[in-house]
Order: C-alpha cells, then sequence, then structure tokens
C-alpha cells in the first residue's frame, strides 16, 4: 500500500483539476462514487493495479475533496467566520493544521517574535491580520484607534477579557493576579489595592533603596580591570531591587546568588512550550521554571509571616499586604487575599526585573551607540547634582527630563515583543473587518509604533536603533510620537509604569554620573545581532563593555 499512497494523492489532485465538473452541486454519494471511478481508473493507468481495496479509501478521499470548503474548520477548529456579520475576516493564513504558527520563533536580525514582523510585511502591513497560534485563531490588530476599539468593551460579559493561557501557565503566574481577573468589580478593587504599593507616596519612600542597589551595581562596573556584560549588571540592578524593595528580604550574599538564579529559572517558563499546553503535561513539577515558582513562594509565605509578627515594614510586599480598599476602609474583606498578595507579587517581580532589566540593557547598547546622546544625558545629571547634591530624589528625578526622553525613545524602538492578549466574548468589527467570538486578540505594541504617522519612515529606519533613535523628538509637540504603548492600553494599563521608570532613571542616572565607556563587540559598521528568545529584545552579546571613570562634559 505504501506505493500507492503518493500515486493516490498525486491522482486525485490530478482528477480535481481536470474534472472540475464531478464536484458539481449534486449528493453527495452520487458525486464521490462518480469521482472515486475517476480516480480509480487514473490509478490504474499509472499503476496497472485493480485493487479492490482502493475503493475504500478513494471514496474518503472523494468525500473529503467534496467537503473540502470545511477543511479550515477541521484543520483549524473554530477559524471559521461569524456568519452573522458581513465584515470578512482579515487577511492573513493559519499556517500549520492544529497548531498554527510558531510564535516564540526569532531571529538574530530582528529579535524575539520574529513571526509577527515576517507576516505584517508579507500582507502589505495592515492594522489587522489574522492567524492561529497555541490552537485558536487570533488576529494582530495595531494602531492606537483600531487597539481603543478593540479594548472598548473590556470587562463586558460580551466584550473582550483576558484570561489564563493554560492551567500549567498559571502553576507560574497564579491565577489571581490583576492580570488575569475578568470581573470588573474584582478587578478595580485589586488595582486600587496593589495600586497602593506603587502610588506616589511609596514610590518616593522606595528611592533611596533603588539608589542604593544601583550604585552597588555601578561600583562593580568601576572595580573590574576587565570588560562588563552589562545585561549580568541589569539583570542583578533588577533583582536586587525585587528582593529589597519589592519583598522586602533580608537575604545574605550567598543567598542573594540563589534569589537570581531560582528568578531566572522562573522566568524561562514564559519560553517553555510545555506550559503553554492546554492539558497536564508529566514531569512539569520538575522543571527549572516550577522550581523557582515554589522557591518565590516559600520566600513571599516566611515574609508574611514575619509582617504579621512585625507589621508593615515600607516594602511594596508590606504595602500591598495591609493596604484596605479606599471605597470601605471599614471591612476587612475588603483586603487582598494571601493569594492574591502571592500572585501580584510574583508579577511585579517579573514586570520589574525581566522588562526592566532588558530595556537598560538595550540602553546601554545604544547609548553607546550614540555617544552625543550619552553626554547630553551626563551634563543633565551634572547640573541636578551641583543643585541637588548626590542623593536622588523625587524633585531631582523630575528634573530629569532629557533622561526621561531618552528612557521613552527606548521603549518605542524596543517595547515588549511579546503582547497584550485578551479573548473575544462576542464578535468585534474592528475597521471594517471582524474578530469573531471566541477569538485572541493581540494588541501589537511594536507594529503600533512602527507606523505611528508622527514618526513613520517608508524604509523603517525611525525604527532602527542607529538612525531612527532620536530622544529630541519628545522635546517638541510637533515631533512627540502619537502612538506610545509600551505599559499597554485602557483598563489594564501596567500599575508598575511608575515603577519601572523611577528604577530605570535611577540606574542610568548614577551611571551617567559615575561611568564612560566603549563598546567592545559593536563598531560603527557592525550590524547589530539580538537574541532570538525573550520577552523583549536582547542584544546577542550582552552588551560587553570597556569601563571607565566618568570625565565631565565641557559646559
Amino acid at each position: 500500500m505504501r506505493v500507492f499512497v503518493p500515486l493516490l494523492l498525486f491522482s486525485a489532485a490530478s482528477a480535481f483539476v481536470t474534472k472540475k465538473s464531478l464536484i458539481a452541486p449534486t449528493s453527495t454519494t452520487t458525486s464521490s462514487a462518480r469521482l472515486a471511478t475517476e480516480i480509480q481508473e487514473s490509478v490504474r493507468f499509472r499503476t496497472g493495479s485493480n485493487d479492490a481495496s482502493l475503493s475504500i479509501l478513494l471514496v474518503c478521499g472523494a468525500a473529503f475533496l467534496l467537503l473540502s470548503k470545511q477543511y479550515k474548520r477541521i484543520l483549524w477548529p473554530g477559524s471559521a467566520p461569524d456568519p452573522t456579520s458581513d465584515a470578512p475576516l482579515p487577511p492573513g493564513s493559519f499556517g500549520c493544521p492544529l497548531f498554527g504558527s510558531n510564535l516564540l520563533a526569532g531571529s538574530e536580525d530582528y529579535g524575539p517574535n520574529v513571526f509577527f514582523d515576517r507576516r505584517r510585511k508579507r500582507l502589505g502591513n495592515p492594522t489587522l491580520f489574522k492567524f492561529y497560534a497555541f490552537g485558536a485563531p487570533a488576529v494582530s490588530v495595531s494602531g492606537g484607534d483600531a487597539i481603543k476599539v478593540a479594548l472598548k468593551d473590556e470587562f463586558q460579559p460580551d466584550g473582550i477579557n483576558t484570561m489564563m493561557v493554560s492551567d500549567n501557565f498559571s502553576q507560574l503566574f497564579g491565577k489571581e493576579s490583576i492580570l488575569y481577573e475578568s470581573d470588573k468589580d474584582k478587578h478595580g478593587m485589586l488595582r486600587r489595592l496593589v495600586g497602593a504599593a506603587m502610588s506616589p507616596a511609596a514610590i518616593t519612600t522606595a528611592i533611596p533603596s533603588i539608589q542604593a542597589a544601583a550604585n552597588n551595581q555601578i561600583d562593580r562596573i568601576l572595580a573590574s580591570d576587565d570588560t562588563v556584560i552589562m545585561e549580568d549588571v541589569c539583570n542583578d540592578f533588577t533583582l536586587d531591587v525585587a528582593w529589597k524593595t519589592i519583598l522586602g528580604l533580608d537575604l545574605k550574599d550567598d543567598e542573594v546568588e540563589e534569589f537570581r538564579e531560582k528568578v531566572k529559572g522562573w522566568i524561562s517558563g514564559m519560553f517553555n512550550p510545555l506550559f503553554l499546553l492546554p492539558f497536564s503535561v508529566p514531569g512539569i513539577k520538575r522543571t527549572k521554571a516550577f522550581k523557582g515558582h515554589e522557591y518565590l513562594v516559600s520566600k513571599v509565605e516566611e515574609k508574611l509571616s514575619k509582617l504579621d509578627k512585625d507589621g508593615p515594614d515600607g516594602s511594596t510586599l508590606s504595602a500591598m499586604y495591609f493596604a484596605t480598599d479606599e471605597d470601605d476602609t471599614d471591612d476587612t474583606s475588603r483586603k487582598l487575599t494571601r493569594q492574591q498578595v502571592i500572585d501580584n507579587s510574583l508579577i511585579l517581580i517579573f514586570a520589574g526585573s525581566e522588562t526592566s532589566a532588558t530595556t537598560l540593557t538595550c540602553a546601554s547598547l545604544i547609548l553607546g551607540l550614540h555617544p552625543g546622546v550619552w553626554d547630553k544625558v551626563k551634563r543633565e545629571q551634572e547640573l541636578i547634582q551641583s543643585e541637588y547634591g548626590d542623593d536622588l530624589t523625587k524633585a531631582s528625578l523630575d528634573e530629569c527630563t532629557y533622561l526621561d526622553s531618552v528612557l521613552k525613545e527606548m521603549l518605542r524602538i524596543k517595547p515588549i515583543e511579546g503582547m497584550e492578549l485578551r479573548k473575544t466574548e462576542k464578535t468585534l468589527v474592528i475597521d471594517g473587518q471582524q474578530v469573531p467570538r471566541g477569538w485572541f486578540v493581540f494588541n501589537n505594541v511594536k507594529e503600533t509604533h512602527i507606523n505611528d504617522p508622527v514618526t513613520r519612515k517608508d524604509d523603517e529606519s525611525h525604527m532602527d536603533v542607529r538612525k531612527g533613535f532620536d530622544p529630541d523628538r519628545w522635546q517638541n509637540n510637533a515631533t512627540k510620537p502619537s502612538a506610545w504603548l509600551p505599559f499597554g492600553e485602557g483598563g489594564r494599563r501596567c500599575l508598575g509604569e511608575r515603577l519601572a521608570m523611577t528604577e530605570m532613571k535611577i540606574f542610568l542616572a548614577t551611571m551617567a554620573r559615575k561611568v564612560d565607556y566603549d563598546l567592545v563587540n559593536v563598531g560603527p559598521g557592525d550590524k547589530v545581532k539580538w537574541k532570538k528568545i525573550s520577552a523583549m529584545a536582547r542584544p546577542l552579546d550582552g552588551v560587553e563593555i570597556k569601563p571607565k571613570k566618568a570625565v565631565p562634559v565641557a559646559a
């Protein structure tokens, strides 16, 4: 039978092409028999075989061809358009049957999630395009206006909502974090209580601790007699902020390294396909990601027990744990549960370490490529330091207007690649195209920045780390980008935005006051290479630098 399979497929295809009249609107049985007879004659002619056993296969093949209009429903379940909507589906294709496209793949020329960039270019850069991933149909939505339409009915029972990707994934990031709460009232309560730990007053209190962590890492750079990998420095800095400021832990030196390794292992689960599968996976609890999660939960539990005994201590975790809902301060049920505190603490660790560390690593690269910009950052710090002294405060950070523009420009060019995920509870119509009920919606931040009409250039050089990086564009309303969504949009905009920006400002301000440096692996004519798998684009070499003590900028 092996001999006949390729010939059977070829013959079926031949008959389908040359005998289109056979697939006329007649009964399925009659048409199948006709088509089977025609194909059988074709096979007999090519093979000399009269094997009757082929008849069953041929009839099945003919029936499949007759039902070919339904093949998308079979190969990509749930991908059919909503028949009650007159709007067409967005352009695009569904990729591998049942599984769809590999969204995690990257390239050294582009970085992670290269699928989205390749697909949009192939389709002519549309606002919406469809694809299939993780066993479900989805649409990429870009552009500020289109994203606002998509999110207009967020939290409505028949609108659009977030959801946990899989039960496996929930074992890493928790089911009770603010990210995955779809009930409007419960989400509002979580946002108020978690937000209490992210208030301006709370961030101001955290500034000395964050500056101490920054000084520790910058002094480590200057103490090196060799080159330094900035990715390692930035990772360690943000993780130090995580255990000191966010969790309020008291770790000894050997425990600090264990904490860093466990967090690294935990975050690796985000890029492990096993955690995205919709069914239980044997052995998943033996992975580094799961063990990292268990370690972090144990540390949070220990800290909560200490807070129960000793009371508030000024950490972010403490602020969440003791926060009461401003709408009903006398009702103790309006406090976060222990599990909600744990799950939201983990989300803050991820957001405050992985994304901030990546942005700072990229900043080290891009500022090394633009020494004139680095001089402007240094000069601003020299002026601020002369007025406010060495200690950073909210007042002095508010004066870092050029540094603020540098960070915003960084996040414009290199925002998070993995986008925000939602699921439709009803069919949406966006830009005249339908997104059927039950489909995933990916709010495409990167493409939104690419197509911003204020900054866009046809060759897309405005997104290039050499040609497009221009912090001065943020100093003028006429050139300021009209679309900037690195922290999301709508009711789920990142609560940690203020902490992240403060953390990154403090690190770069401290570095500008103490360090000058040269890039080791990326010269003027060298192409920048990127890591293939990460939440945000990270330089392939980790940004290796040769540091030296900072020289004041001439006034």
